[in-house]
């Protein structure tokens, strides 16, 4: 999040502008006209909050209309879903959405003395309805995404973990999805340097430790966690399902001792593939202990690297935890479990 004067005065002439546009109240994304197509609700209570949706064919995105702007009443666009907004919800407008077409989603407000934007990627599902909220949290914008169910009368808000993965087919596009230079022709020399780069900027904290795969699987319980979630379940359940739930739970075990080796390689990847856009000397300023070496680069090459590596250490732990609760859901589904129990798994 940014804040300084000149946002200020941006934020009442973007408001200004949208108002002007005569687009602000509804936007531009029509809604899905599909017998089975998703809902989604989005609550904010930011200043000037909108949700933009791309897709390959509209690259450029198109906008939901505008919460908590000044200057307008805030929106009334709904969608009849089936299941109310929490009881202390804030301004919010819903859609309706394709059901199984990937979009990439982003959330943003613009207000009189900050900016803050969020972008992940989404894929609605067959009739499914959905909860988008968009808030601070400390100095940090949040966005929460929400599967919403009802079960034995009850109704269950169920998170799902988002990811940003970008819009391939949109490349190039516009700033939001950037063309990356090519990469120049290999030598020996230019390979050489780039592999001592990454080898030597490889820290401590992203390798992982000895033992670490038999420290986590003798910490978790499964029998314990089991017989728990039985007791929960309240009802019974035949011994196939149970298995598979413990097969499920392992897989994510594994997953979460593989994740850092996972996260560690695509970091290598990346830093040889942006060292590899490069001009020769622009690598060799980077070369750990050289004549040629220019520290503030090589800084500050390595510092955005190792931002990059934190925010992929995040994105493989969503894309893990989402994993695991699409398994979860889908053995709940066969066993028809939604039905029975509230908190049931749901994609």
């Amino acid at each position: 999040m940014f804040d300084f004067p000149p946002l200020r005065a941006l934020g009442a002439m973007t408001a200004v502008a949208v108002l002007l546009s005569g687009c602000s109240i509804h936007g531009s994304y029509p809604d899905a006209v599909e017998p089975d197509a998703a809902k989604l609700r989005f609550i904010s209570d930011l200043d000037n909050s909108t949700l933009d949706l791309f897709d390959t064919q509209h690259c450029d995105g198109r906008t939901t209309g505008m919460l908590n702007n000044m200057f307008m009443a805030n929106s009334k666009r709904r969608v009849d879903m089936t299941i109310p907004p929490p009881a202390n919800a804030g301004p919010y407008l819903e859609i309706r959405l394709k059901p199984g077409a990937e979009l990439f989603m982003q959330t943003n407000t613009l207000g009189r003395s900050s900016v803050c934007t969020t972008r992940f990627n989404f894929t609605p599902q067959s009739g499914a309805e959905y909860e988008l909220t968009f808030d601070y949290e400390g100095s940090r914008c949040i966005t929460s995404l929400k599967r919403l169910h009802q079960a034995n009368g009850q109704v269950v808000r169920t998170p799902i973990p988002l990811t940003n993965k970008g819009l391939p087919s949109c490349a190039g596009s516009n700033a939001i999805f950037p063309k990356m230079p090519s990469p120049q022709a290999d030598t020996p020399e230019r390979t050489a340097m780039i592999e001592q780069i990454v080898n030597e900027s490889v820290i401590d904290s992203m390798t992982l430790e000895p033992g670490v795969a038999e420290r986590v699987a003798a910490g978790v319980n499964l029998d314990k966690l089991i017989e728990e979630r039985k007791q929960r379940v309240g009802f019974s359940l035949p011994d196939a399902y149970w298995d598979e739930y413990r097969q499920n739970m392992n897989t994510l075990t594994s997953e979460a001792v593989n994740n850092k080796a996972r996260t560690l390689q695509l970091y290598k990847d990346e830093y040889r593939a942006r060292l590899k856009r490069m001009d020769t000397d622009e690598i060799r300023k980077r070369v750990p202990d050289t004549d040629a070496t220019d520290l503030t680069q090589a800084l500050l090459t390595n510092n955005a690297m190792l931002q990059y590596y934190q925010q992929q250490s995040k994105e493989v732990l969503r894309e893990s935890l989402s994993a695991h609760v699409a398994r979860m859901a889908d053995l709940d589904r066969r066993y028809k479990v939604c039905e029975r129990f509230a908190d049931c798994w749901k994609n």
